[in-house]
């Protein structure tokens, strides 16, 4: 058990993606907690991960911050530190040619993609600094690096965190507080769940990908694992890119595939 006696918090850690970090972290050891906006999904992970497994659940949006504050201090306040946090949480933006992006829809994306996830880290930031150290993972996203067609605000959102984790890495180090940043390329789980269900779409994006297929959940969670453990603690600052070689290359824009077939049909 690599995070025995460990205190993990994870945003967005009820569903998808998160939700399979919450269940590997308490398979190996750790205390955690976790945040999510969706009540019947909290309780449903309450009800999967046991009854002694000591998750502390908690309904809230990280984009607000009263709330998150609130939950911080009752986090912190029961079992006194926190060990290590993971930045999951995240929305993506309707996919639509810049010129035609709304902006309830663009500033919500910033609200809880680079908001939320900055109001998190400094609310738990300052509680790691209190206590002499800590670990905090910020999962950004390929599209961080390169940005891509009709992902705009969403793509400006994740760079801005690739950023902040290098900014915050270089501030809080003396601290004893590290970060570092994940940028996936499109993974098999999580808010690419409803486009998977379609096999065209699975057969677009793997396509793209030197390796010929989209990353298995369990590929995202190891390497957070990985990040958060002992082994890893000496990389401090750095995004690490797990999309099997795809960044870089130039490829069909996803939002171009998708027109391309409503015209065909």
């Amino acid at each position: 058990m690599r995070f025995k006696d460990k205190v993990v918090f994870i945003t967005g850690g009820s569903k998808g993606l998160g939700k399979a970090l919450t269940l590997k972290f308490l398979e190996e050891g750790a205390e955690v907690g976790v945040v999510g906006r969706d009540g019947n999904s909290l309780e449903k992970l309450v009800r999967e991960s046991g009854e002694n497994s000591g998750l502390a659940v908690y309904e809230g949006d990280i984009s607000d911050y009263k709330r998150m504050e609130e939950i911080v201090d009752d986090f912190v306040g029961r079992k006194k530190r926190v060990d290590i946090l993971v930045n999951n949480a995240g929305i993506v933006n309707t996919l639509l040619p810049a010129e035609r992006l709304k902006k309830e829809d663009f500033d919500r994306t910033i609200d809880v993609n680079l908001k939320g996830t900055f109001y998190v880290t400094q609310l738990f930031g300052k509680k790691m600094i209190e206590q002499g150290g800590g670990r905090i993972i910020n999962v950004s996203s390929q599209a961080g690096l390169f940005g891509e067609k009709g992902f705009l605000p969403y793509a400006l959102s994740k760079g801005a965190i690739i950023l902040m984790t290098r900014i915050l890495a270089h501030e809080w180090g003396k601290y004893g507080v590290t970060l570092c940043s994940v940028a996936p390329g499109f993974v098999k789980g999580g808010m690419n769940e409803n486009l998977i269900k379609k096999d065209i779409f699975v057969q677009f994006l793997s396509k793209r990908n030197p390796l010929l297929r989209m990353a298995e959940v369990s590929e995202f969670v190891s390497l957070i694992l990985f990040l958060s453990s002992e082994d890893a603690r000496y990389i401090n600052g750095e995004t690490i890119v797990l999309d099997g070689g795809m960044t870089g290359y130039t490829m069909e824009p996803l939002l171009d595939f998708i027109a391309s077939l409503k015209k065909e049909k």
